[in-house]
């Protein structure tokens, strides 16, 4: 599979990739700092713990209290990833470039 098809990574009780046509599958890495290492940081961002997600699936970001962040992902996802407090800045800047 291919970078670019790849909408959103997630680590749950299993791994997940998420397609940008709304696939999820299962993948083999123990960890998401493995997957981050191999990606390329101008496209791909650590949201959380759990979430490693594709600039281009980006929707909308709202804030929340306590300065984070929420991001709805474009379509067929529509799933929303908590940015941390930690991370909102980081984030903005990343999408602003």
């Amino acid at each position: 599979m291919d970078t670019k098809d790849i909408a959103l990574f997630e680590k749950d009780n299993l791994n997940y990739i998420y397609t940008f046509s709304g696939e999820k599958y299962i993948y083999d890495f123990s960890a998401l700092e493995e997957i981050e290492e191999l990606l390329d940081p101008k496209i791909f961002f650590r949201a959380n713990r759990q979430t490693i997600i594709n600039i281009a699936a980006v929707h909308v970001v709202k804030p929340q209290g306590n300065q984070k962040l929420s991001v709805q992902l474009k379509s067929p996802l529509k799933l929303e990833v908590d940015i941390s407090r930690e991370k909102a800045t980081l984030f903005r800047k990343w999408m602003d470039r």
